[in-house]
């Protein structure tokens, strides 16, 4: 009998705190919907760091081929998904670094002291084990540091971003959003930067000249970073060798009309067709 009470109180309590934690559904919804009001951390989904995409180029919808691939068919890729919207407040430092290799990209690995990972774009300020954190809109110089009691050691910690209020005019910038929590959109591939011409505090905006010469206004509560972004030789290398592609999986291709009659429905010089077909006489046009 007390084993049995025992099974009803618990079933009892855990009823209770189902409808503690369940909540009616606001206006506009059924009223079979419910929704939790406080959600253990457990319940939160969290973005992967890497994830597979699958190669479907060449096909249409329904999978057939309308074209002649440049690479592999059905080639599993692995993304890293680099975190934009990176605004947090707390104690983090690189762990590593991770090389992109055909776009050339380096990508830093950051551990933050809540215990969550995350890819992050670097810069030429970074380098590795070492303790950053992003001050919201502190206009104080950086002279703070990480004190070890037991052991006696002051460990200093760098800025990894700042407010755009905070950096001086005329030195190079980069990874900047365009107002806050937009995440970064601007000045993200390798090497470039750009420079603050002006600033207004009155009115919270700054034009800042981007790479491309494009002279844009942004708001200074938006982050941004000192210096380019990593890899600042990139803009060096040039590609002088047909098949420097072929060594990432890219295949060349020869162009239909450049065929024969007899290899293509382009080919034989005669550019008079209704609409593009594939190489084996099928229609493209609304696939």
């Amino acid at each position: 009998m007390n084993l049995f009470n025992n099974n009803i109180q618990k079933k009892s309590l855990i009823t209770n705190l189902v409808e503690l934690k369940l909540v009616n559904s606001s206006k506009g919804l059924s009223r079979t919907e419910t929704r939790f009001k406080n959600k253990l951390p457990i319940n939160f989904s969290f973005k992967k760091l890497t994830s597979f995409k699958k190669n479907w180029a060449g096909r249409n919808h329904t999978g057939q081929k309308t074209l002649r691939t440049r690479g592999r068919m059905l080639l599993k890729k692995k993304i890293l998904t680099i975190n934009y919207k990176f605004r947090l407040n707390c104690l983090n430092f690189v762990a590593g670094f991770y090389f992109v290799p055909f776009y050339n990209k380096l990508v830093s690995l950051v551990v933050l002291s809540t215990g969550s990972i995350t890819y992050i774009s670097t810069t030429t300020n970074s380098s590795l084990f070492t303790l950053q954190r992003f001050y919201n809109y502190s206009k104080t110089k950086l002279n703070q540091y990480f004190v070890l009691k037991n052991l006696n050691i002051n460990l200093p910690i760098q800025q990894g971003f700042f407010v755009i209020s905070q950096l001086p005019k005329n030195k190079p910038i980069s990874l900047i959003e365009l107002f806050p929590n937009k995440g970064v959109q601007y000045i993200r591939s390798t090497g470039s930067h750009g420079i603050i011409l002006k600033m207004d505090l009155r009115s919270k905006r700054s034009i800042i000249k981007l790479p491309s010469g494009v002279k844009k206004f942004f708001s200074t509560f938006s982050i941004c970073s000192l210096n380019s972004t990593a890899l600042p030789t990139n803009k060096l290398f040039k590609n002088k060798k047909a098949g420097f592609k072929k060594k990432f999986g890219f295949k060349s291709i020869v162009r239909g009309v450049a065929m024969n009659p007899i290899d293509h429905p382009h080919g034989g010089r005669t550019k008079a067709i209704k609409y593009p077909r594939t190489p084996w006489g099928k229609t493209t046009k609304f696939k």
